[in-house]
């Protein structure tokens, strides 16, 4: 038997032996010997099957010049791997434009008074305002009391004799 159909025979063997889920098979009819001659086979494209389909070989070329194509079934998913170890930071990256402005919020309490500031300095005299009008005249005070008598003044001229009266009974 030709070396390379060996060779093709072990490699489907040992994977139906790895995948035995799958259920597939590759037979090979062999058969009764023939003339003596060269036959050639070689090995030529691998494909990768949908999951759960069999494992296949199909020749390409001839019966005395053969090509074999195989297509091998994707196995089934395996068991998820731990999580590797945190990578380095990268660099940072550029700014990005600035976004539009958002709306106003609410507005704030009120905050405590502060202390006061020292006084400053005084102004200048502003200019006199015009004379307001008179008010009422108010209600007459109390009569205040008697004072002293005054000193007698002096004497005054005689004054002119006056006519004779009458003669008396």
């Amino acid at each position: 038997m030709n070396n390379n159909i060996q060779k093709a025979r072990q490699y489907i063997d040992c994977f139906n032996q790895q995948n035995p889920h799958i259920g597939g098979c590759c037979c090979f009819a062999i058969s009764p010997t023939g003339s003596t001659g060269s036959a050639t086979v070689t090995v030529g494209t691998t494909t990768t099957g949908a999951p759960g389909t069999p494992a296949s070989v199909t020749n390409s070329g001839t019966a005395t010049n053969a090509i074999l194509n195989f297509t091998i079934p994707q196995g089934i998913t395996g068991p998820t791997g731990s999580t590797g170890s945190t990578g380095p930071t990268g660099p940072t990256g550029t700014a990005g434009p600035t976004g539009t402005t958002g709306d106003t919020g609410p507005t704030g309490p009120t905050g405590d008074t502060g202390p006061t500031g020292p006084t400053g300095d005084t102004g200048p005299t502003g200019p006199t305002g015009d004379t307001g009008p008179i008010g009422p005249t108010g209600d007459t005070g109390p009569i205040g009391p008697t004072g002293d008598t005054g000193p007698i003044g002096p004497t005054g001229d005689t004054g002119p004799t006056g006519p004779t009266g009458d003669t008396g009974p």
